[in-house]
């Protein structure tokens, strides 16, 4: 059985707007990948706040959702998001 699980733009907007679920922000990552899931543990400023665990199939499908979001985004406004590692190379690492 195929179906997309994307929820339509409308759903998420009243989601956020509900208060019903907590929000979580981060600003750093780490990714565990094992032979059964994927898990992925958000940081923000260096403090854990959260694992995301996933199956590959559902994170191989996030990866092409945010992906498709993020060039989307870079095309509507012309702009292009730089990542980590090149703000790094250009400023240099503020951990060390």
């Amino acid at each position: 059985m195929s179906k997309k699980s994307h929820k339509p733009k409308n759903d998420v907007v009243a989601t956020l707007k509900s208060g019903d679920i907590d929000s979580i922000y981060f600003n750093e990552f780490a990714l565990g990948v094992s032979k059964n899931d994927i898990f992925i543990l958000l940081r923000r400023n260096g403090k854990e706040e959260a694992i995301l665990n996933a199956s590959h199939i559902t994170a191989k499908t996030l990866a092409i959702a945010l992906n498709e979001a993020i060039a989307s985004y870079e095309k509507e406004t012309n702009q292009k998001i730089i990542v980590s590692e090149d703000t790094e190379q250009k400023i240099g690492d503020s951990s060390q």
